[in-house]
């Protein structure tokens, strides 16, 4: 074996100009193409299954430094193709669920085709993060790590009434499909068992796993802070405080939560809220804050290129997340790693990630509680907004061991710790 580990990559989404999960698989192999020989399966780098448009070609070889990255495009089986169609169409979209099982049984079959021409020390399955489609690259004879994983939560039910009536539906479908698939998925069941290293994108999907499944895995946020910690210091003092909020306008994100406290506030005119991204609540939203008299305080950017999200961050004093169920919300690295505070719901990922120093956790109650106890935290920064500076220059001493640059050691030792696994079940 070489000294570089050669790793075969599963990545399904992967893009160098998207965020969210192509931005999870793009910073893993950019950091790691400096440690080990990578050749990654994907299939998409665009906004659908089999669109191509952020590389240069299909399959080609990423020749800079530090390290060559083999891509290896699988593209979508006829039958997958007609299936997706419907979904791009939106006329059926969970018909991209059996488009995608199908797509990764080609990428099994392209990557027995590659283990047929050459060895490979260790499979990695390192994307998309949800955990109802493991794929079938476990049934392979190699090492094998999988994540970080996540998905296993559900969404909270006392927030139920954020989403429309339809939504309520859909989320009990989702939350009912979601127990059956995590208890009774034989699939599921055996690609956990047979993962050499199983992470976990927060430490809640980490305790699911381990009590209806009994398997242990390491928690390691699926994305990190890229690049160093930077800090403007000519925003301070923080007077309008300027609040930015990035996300879909939809009710998941749950920024009618924001909107409400602002509308709570004794002196509203003491904040300001840049407000990116657009979605289907928009107008309503919008309409909210003016029944409010708080319309006054809310920007509406919609979706604005990335080095305005950055300028933006540069000049904001603290970020809001209201996200009503998901893992680690790209925009808190973002906002971290340009010592942004954060401000968030007491669940999900971010619990594992903000700290007091450097944020602010609201206690998950219900819709009008949690509106309730975001606006009595801005009360406290209005009258005292030199905590915002403090927990800003935290950011830059306590957030570091969130930076991507500090992951090659903990997948290299992934990737031991599955060598030594898989050998001792081979010979055992």
């Amino acid at each position: 074996m070489s000294e570089r580990l050669r790793v075969l990559v599963l990545a399904y989404m992967i893009s160098p100009v998207r965020g969210s999960e192509y931005a999870v698989a793009w910073n893993y192999v950019e950091t790691m193409r400096a440690h080990c020989d990578l050749t990654v399966l994907y299939g998409a780098a665009g906004p659908h299954m089999g669109d191509v448009t952020d590389f240069p070609s299909p399959s080609f070889v990423d020749r800079r430094a530090p390290g060559d990255v083999t891509f290896r495009f699988v593209p979508e089986p006829p039958l997958a193709r007609r299936l997706n169609a419907l979904n791009r169409r939106g006329i059926l979209t969970y018909s991209f669920y059996l488009a995608y099982r199908i797509w990764h049984r080609a990428a099994l079959a392209e990557a027995k085709r590659l283990l047929a021409r050459g060895d490979y020390d260790v499979i990695h399955y390192v994307g998309p993060i949800g955990y109802r489609e493991p794929g079938y690259l476990w049934k392979l004879p190699l090492p094998y790590v999988w994540g970080p994983i996540g998905g296993a939560t559900s969404f909270p039910w006392r927030l139920r009434s954020a989403l429309p009536g339809r939504g309520q539906l859909r989320l009990i479908a989702r939350t009912l499909g979601n127990a059956v698939q995590l208890r009774f998925s034989g699939r599921v069941t055996r690609a956990l068992r047979r993962a050499d290293v199983l992470f976990t994108a927060t430490t809640e999907n980490q305790a699911i796993f381990e009590r209806l499944k009994g398997v242990r895995s390491r928690y390691l946020p699926e994305n990190g802070i890229e690049g160093t910690i930077t800090l403007d210091e000519s925003k301070f003092p923080a007077r309008p405080i300027r609040i930015l909020w990035i996300g879909s306008l939809e009710a998941r994100k749950g920024l009618i939560l924001l909107i409400e406290a602002i509308g709570m506030l004794r002196d509203p005119q003491q904040i300001r809220v840049d407000v990116l991204g657009n979605g289907p609540l928009r107008e309503s939203l919008i309409a909210r804050a003016a029944e409010l008299g708080v319309s006054d305080q809310f920007h509406w950017h919609g979706h604005v290129a990335r080095s305005e999200v950055l300028d933006l961050l540069d000049r904001s004093h603290l970020h809001v997340i209201t996200g009503l169920n998901e893992a680690n919300t790209t925009s808190i690295w973002e906002a971290l790693g340009h010592s942004v505070p954060v401000m968030t719901l007491d669940h999900c990922g971010m619990r594992d990630v903000v700290e007091p120093s450097y944020g602010i956790r609201i206690p998950v109650t219900d819709m009008q509680g949690c509106s309730r106890d975001i606006a009595a935290a801005l009360e406290e920064l209005i009258v005292a907004p030199e905590r915002l500076e403090t927990m800003a220059r935290a950011c830059a001493t306590e957030c570091d061991r969130f930076r991507i640059v500090h992951r090659p050691g903990t997948f290299l030792d992934a990737y031991k710790t599955a060598q030594s696994r898989h050998r001792a079940r081979i010979t055992g």
